[in-house]
This record gives C-alpha cells, sequence and structure tokens, in this order.
C-alpha cells in the first residue's frame, strides 16, 4: 500500500499541522519512506510506490504542492532508494529534503557567486537513505551541511550525520553541520513561525563558516 502524508511549515497552519513525520516512520523497519522535492521526482516515485511490493509512506510538502518543473512523457518510474545530486560542487555537500532542497539549492547559487563550490544532494529517499551517494561527495568535498525541516533531536539529519561519520570520518574536514527547527511547537504567527524556521540564509551562513 502507499499512504501520502502531507506536512511541513510554512503555511502558517499551527502545530498540529505543520509537523514534518519523516523521522516517525523512518523508525520503523519494513517501511519505505520517500521524499520527493521535484516534479518529475514526484511522479516517478508516486508510480513506483505503486508498484512497489512493500509498504511506501509517501511524504509532501504542502508548499511544494503548486511547484513547476519538467515532466516527462508518458510512463515515469523513479528509483525508491536513491539520492538525486542537483548541483556538481567540490567544496562542501550540502543534503537536504522537500522544501528545503530548493532553499539548499539558493544558497548553493548565493555561494557559487563568492567562489565557494556546493555540491547538493536532494535526499528523496528518507528509508533505506541513499549513503553511497551522500559519502561520496564527502569523500570529494570533506564538508557536510544536513538540511532537514524538522527538530534537531533524535531525527533524520543527526541520522546522516552519524552515519557519515561512521563511513568516512578520515575525510572530514571539519565536524558535520546539521540545521533544523527552534527545540518548540511550531507557531500559527508568521513571525513566530519564521523565527523557528531556517531557510537558504541560515544554509549559506553555514556554509562559509565551514569553509572559513
Amino acid at each position: 500500500f502507499v499512504l501520502r502524508v502531507q506536512g511541513g511549515a510554512g503555511a502558517g497552519a499551527g502545530a498540529q499541522a505543520s509537523k514534518s513525520l519523516d523521522s516517525w516512520f523512518a523508525h520503523v523497519p519494513g517501511l519505505r519512506v520517500v521524499a520527493p522535492s521535484q516534479p518529475a521526482d514526484a511522479k516517478g516515485m508516486l508510480t513506483a510506490a505503486i508498484r512497489d511490493p512493500n509498504p511506501v509512506i509517501y511524504l509532501e510538502h504542502k508548499l511544494l504542492n503548486r511547484q513547476r518543473g519538467a515532466m516527462p512523457d508518458g510512463a515515469h518510474v523513479a528509483a525508491l532508494d536513491q539520492a538525486a545530486r542537483l548541483r556538481d560542487g567540490s567544496d562542501a555537500t550540502i543534503v537536504a529534503s522537500l522544501r528545503m532542497t530548493h532553499e539548499a539549492m539558493r544558497a548553493a547559487n548565493a555561494l557559487a557567486e563568492s567562489g565557494v563550490d556546493a555540491d547538493l544532494i536532494d535526499l528523496r529517499s528518507v528509508r533505506p537513505i541513499d549513503f553511497e551517494t551522500i559519502v561520496a561527495s564527502v569523500k570529494k568535498t570533506g564538508r557536510l551541511i544536513v538540511a532537514i525541516e524538522e527538530w534537531r533531536s533524535f531525527g533524520v539529519g543527526a541520522e546522516i550525520a552519524a552515519g557519515v561519520v561512521e563511513r568516512a570520518f578520515s575525510a572530514l574536514k571539519c565536524p558535520p553541520r546539521r540545521l533544523g527547527l527552534r527545540e518548540c511547537a511550531i507557531p500559527h504567527a508568521k513571525a513566530l513561525e519564521d523565527a523557528v524556521l531556517f531557510d537558504h540564509s541560515d544554509i549559506e551562513a553555514a556554509a562559509r563558516d565551514l569553509m572559513s
């Protein structure tokens, strides 16, 4: 079966309707958990999820519902267990998912203007995590930033950071950096919600700090 789950903050929906449930579902053995950020992946991964014999949790961020992009014609099937490299770089690896993938791209483009070349990985698969792609990138850049819209405690970002340390500790030039929400319920008021979230400017600042 396929369970489509909407979530994510940024729409002023309050604490009950703004959570990201990635780590909740990913903690259950036997579930596949996917989180497409691009329109073509949304189509291809949903098709693959329907065809897959395993139960699949298909995560959707509310703010991406109107996202536009190139769409393959006809039947399109995307892998359910692979990350995607959206931008090639050699200075720092940024791993992001869902809406934060788009924020990370904005950060990467801004960094490029000052000569910092980021390798941007779209996670796509939360369980299993494609450590092969992530570790290959970290071995090239030596730096890791994880940008997942979740609380930092006990989350997917923590799992990625721990997995990279276990697999590529000697390649790291500095400790991994995790970005996440402030440790509180997500407020309804826009100004307060913005204070809890992070965006491209925070990702860019983290990258510059690691480069220094």
